[in-house]
């Protein structure tokens, strides 16, 4: 049987997993804002080094796999911080 003292426990913790949700979501969109950055960055150094030629190599072509990396890396915490943001929010509608 529950309770008033257990439902407003039960609603308080609901509360607790939104608001966390909530941050995580903010955070996410941190990452995702650098994410998109990085992958421009990647597209102008691509699209700066493609008058070369397809298969010749050039000195650049470390720097951009770098710069791929980097970018690589917020895409995938971006991806991550999303998916634990909606687990939070469902949660909380649970809990609730």
């Amino acid at each position: 049987m529950i309770t008033k003292t257990a439902g407003a426990t039960m609603t308080a913790g609901a509360e607790q997993l939104r608001q966390d949700g909530h941050r995580i979501e903010k955070w996410a969109v941190g990452w995702m804002l650098l994410s998109l950055t990085l992958w421009a960055w990647f597209g102008y150094r691509l699209l700066l080094d493609d008058d070369r030629g397809l298969f010749a190599s050039a000195e650049g072509d470390r720097t951009l796999m770098g710069i791929l990396a980097l970018a690589v890396i917020p895409t995938i915490i971006t991806a991550a911080t999303l998916v634990y943001a909606r687990v939070l929010f469902r949660l909380a509608k649970a809990a609730g």
